[in-house]
């Protein structure tokens, strides 16, 4: 999985976060996929509703409101051609980049935005 985080100006703790599944790219066969939500690692999650695309963007407060604090968020894809399954790696999420970080979550990038909303 891919990981971004661009945090907002002059705030440490509020991020826009993309997570992109990215299967390998060997041949780019075409996949299905879905996001989930679970409590624990070992259970299977809930479907996000209409997250059936490669990508997932949320913003940290957004994990707040809608009741994601602590849950983590998984990506199914499925090869279409072979029928294979597979799963992205879990991503606790909290409202504050910073606690995502902490548990453990290696991001590909952190960036900012600027004044102008310009991502530096």
């Amino acid at each position: 999985m891919i990981k971004y985080a661009i945090r907002f100006h002059n705030n440490i703790h509020d991020a826009h976060l993309i997570f992109h599944a990215a299967p390998s790219s060997e041949g780019h066969p075409l996949c299905k996929y879905q996001w989930y939500l679970t409590e624990d690692k070992n259970l299977v999650g809930k479907p996000i509703e209409d997250e059936q695309y490669e990508s997932y963007i949320i913003r940290t407060e957004r994990v707040k409101q809608e009741g994601h604090e602590g849950l983590y968020l998984y990506c199914k894809f499925t090869y279409i051609d072979t029928n294979k399954e597979n799963k992205t790696e879990f991503i606790k999420l909290f409202s504050d980049v910073n606690k995502i970080i902490d548990s453990g979550t290696v991001f590909d990038e952190i960036s900012k935005y600027d004044e102008n909303g310009q991502i530096t």
